[in-house]
């Protein structure tokens, strides 16, 4: 009996493999587990546009992240904190960076941003990892807050 794979199963295959397997081994274990389905027509080609479909989603993510990616390379961020003598009374990290490029208007998760945190007034970079594999520099410019 053919099944499309719905997990990883080891020593079987992977999740979406097509595979042959005793009718015993389908109906008692694969498919009361939810971990396969039977290898129908119709389930080939629902599997087939699924694929498909998280292709073009993927293409679509990689492509907005190159964009974002080329926009923040080299952007100036301007963050003004509560200091004294140069001196911050907290630390700046990467969460008060992805807040503060969320403010400018870039949508960036806080996991993705490289960035030992700080606690002087200065300039430092941080590094934007994103998970499609393009890199932003982010220039980050700690000012003392006026009194």
């Amino acid at each position: 009996m053919k099944v499309i794979l719905l997990e990883d199963v080891k020593s079987l295959g992977f999740k979406g493999d097509v595979v042959e397997v005793s009718e015993g081994y389908a109906r008692n274990f694969l498919f009361p587990q939810h971990m396969g389905l039977e290898a129908s027509a119709g389930a080939l080609k629902e599997m087939e546009q699924k694929e498909k479909s998280v292709i073009s989603k993927g293409k679509k993510t990689e492509k907005e992240e190159k964009k974002l990616a080329s926009r923040l390379d080299g952007f100036e961020l301007v963050l003004t904190v509560k200091a004294t003598d140069g001196k911050l009374y907290g630390s700046v990290g990467s969460k008060d960076i992805q807040k503060a490029l969320k403010d400018a208007g870039f949508k960036i998760e806080e996991d993705w941003i490289n960035f030992k945190s700080t606690k002087e007034v200065g300039t430092t970079e941080a590094v934007v990892n994103f998970p499609t594999g393009f890199d932003a520099t982010v220039t980050v410019v700690v000012e003392e807050k006026s009194k």
